[in-house]
């Protein structure tokens, strides 16, 4: 069924030799279309190149080109010695990109540079450092040439007073990234840039906040969220995460009075888990009956693996409660200090009026370069080639993890981010704490962060962070066996003199 179907699908394709696109460009596009239709099913596989060239009467290098093109964006998946298949598992919402542009064209047969394959990861990032994105197949040639198309002949409003809350045409090209990525229906004029969550969270604090007012965040947690609540005069209070992520009514028990609350709803860090439709309602609620916010933070929502995600808080609410936080830290690389907010567009005044106190952080520098960026397909092709990447590395260190620690750590797949939670078993846990396990591991060259180190009190749970995206699956699994040989070896030691 899925061959017959498949079939009838290809027999649509339509070449125009007159048109104004490349034959190569105009295959791309509808091949594209065809997947995210599901016109073609997801596993079916395709004819061969040959085959393919010569019912379109085009050249098998133009073929070629296209199929490994859509191989490294993910949708088409090269198997040894059998053939091209759409992608099993492709995500129910994929991002748009530009058809035919020179940009996607440019990457060539393989989807990535020769000097971007052989770039090695900088020798400070160890396996498992949660920071760390894959670093070496970012495509640098394209960002080098839109930086240079954008400042050997810069724009003119560049070289004047730009909007206080960033260069417009970035703000259109990530509403239009919320729309197609988060079902977000939000506008430029909404989106203030930043140069990151501190630099948010001290202008929503000074447009929605008073000091002294409490402000509820999750425990355990982002730290840094933490200190620049408190770092703007405000109350933080940590309030417990369960199995089903953040609880407003557990929350309230504490702290009765709270004006505001920061969750990670569709990804908490670090637990990973989501936050369910039932809890984000209860939340929206809460906010309207106490004239409270609820910000957003959705740090890495782009790298969802499997299943649709939940649509953001904030287009849950007509009431201007929430606040959306994102960042490009996580998606591209974290020294680019980029990010933003989405406002309620009823907040607008008192936002300009609070950021007319102060002056924006953000690099004007990088803005109108990622603008392009984002504008072009490079970025919507750039996240779904990583979603695929990390999905494989996740798959690797889980492998590992069960072949080689299954008596040290207990560990489930997550459906999305860049890294996850391995418990420490029971017995590992009578000889040491994850304080303990993560000094021996940075013993053995291996860099994991202690579970504990995430909660403001006591902590409650005893595990390692365990990050995958920027390395290898040969590290990764190097890296399982290096822990996993550090912590028995003092488990074994610990055993020993039990006996004695």
């Amino acid at each position: 069924m899925a061959k017959t179907r498949t079939g009838a699908a290809l027999l649509s394709l339509s070449l125009d030799r007159d048109g104004a696109d490349t034959l190569q460009a105009q295959l791309l596009a509808q091949l594209r279309r065809l997947i995210l239709d599901r016109m073609i099913s997801p596993g079916s596989k395709l004819p061969s190149s040959r085959t393919l060239a010569e019912e379109l009467s085009v050249s098998r290098v133009t073929v070629s080109a296209v199929i490994d093109q859509l191989i490294s964006e993910g949708y088409l998946e090269g198997r040894a010695r059998s053939g091209v298949y759409v992608e099993a598992e492709l995500p129910d919402q994929l991002p748009e990109a530009q058809s035919g542009t020179a940009a996607s064209m440019e990457q060539g047969r393989s989807g990535t540079f020769p000097e971007e394959a052989s770039r090695a990861v900088p020798a400070t990032l160890r396996p498992f450092d949660a920071s760390a994105p894959e670093l070496t197949l970012f495509p640098y040639r394209q960002w080098a040439r839109h930086h240079d198309q954008t400042w050997r002949r810069p724009d003119a409003a560049l070289l004047s007073r730009v909007d206080s809350f960033g260069w417009p045409p970035l703000r259109e090209a990530i509403a239009d990234h919320l729309r197609e990525w988060r079902g977000l229906p939000c506008t430029a004029e909404q989106i203030f840039i930043t140069s990151g969550v501190v630099e948010a969270i001290s202008l929503i604090a000074a447009a929605t906040l008073n000091e002294g007012d409490v402000v509820l965040t999750e425990e355990p947690g982002y730290a840094v969220l933490n200190r620049a609540v408190h770092q703007n005069r405000l109350i933080p209070v940590p309030s417990p995460v369960d199995q089903q992520g953040f609880d407003i009514k557990t929350a309230l028990q504490t702290a009765p009075r709270a004006k505001a609350a920061i969750v990670t709803p569709s990804r908490h860090y670090p637990l990973g888990v989501t936050l369910p439709l039932s809890r984000r309602l209860e939340l929206i609620e809460w906010a309207v009956g106490c004239n409270a916010y609820v910000i957003e933070d959705d740090f890495d929502s782009e790298y969802r693996f499997q299943g649709k995600p939940l649509p953001a808080m904030m287009s849950l609410s007509n009431q201007d409660r929430v606040i959306y936080v994102g960042s490009f830290s996580k998606v591209i690389f974290s020294a680019m200090r980029l990010g933003f907010v989405v406002f309620p567009k009823s907040m607008l005044p008192k936002v300009r009026s609070a950021l007319s106190q102060t002056d924006q952080q953000a690099s004007l520098m990088l803005q109108p370069v990622l603008a392009r960026f984002m504008q072009s397909g490079d970025f919507a092709i750039h996240i779904r080639r990583m979603r695929r990447l990390y999905a494989k590395r996740q798959a690797a260190v889980l492998k590992a993890i069960k072949l080689h620690a299954a008596d040290l750590l207990i560990v489930d797949p997550v459906p999305a981010g860049m890294h996850l939670v391995a418990m420490l078993t029971p017995d590992l846990q009578n000889r040491m704490n994850d304080t303990e396990a993560a000094e021996r591991a940075k013993s053995a060259g291996v860099i994991v962060q202690p579970l504990s180190s995430f909660f403001a009190g006591p902590p409650v749970n005893q595990g390692l962070v365990m990050g995958f995206a920027g390395f290898s699956e040969e590290r990764l699994e190097k890296g399982v066996q290096d822990l996993a040989e550090t912590l028995r070896d003092v488990t074994s030691r610990a055993t020993d003199r039990a006996f004695i």
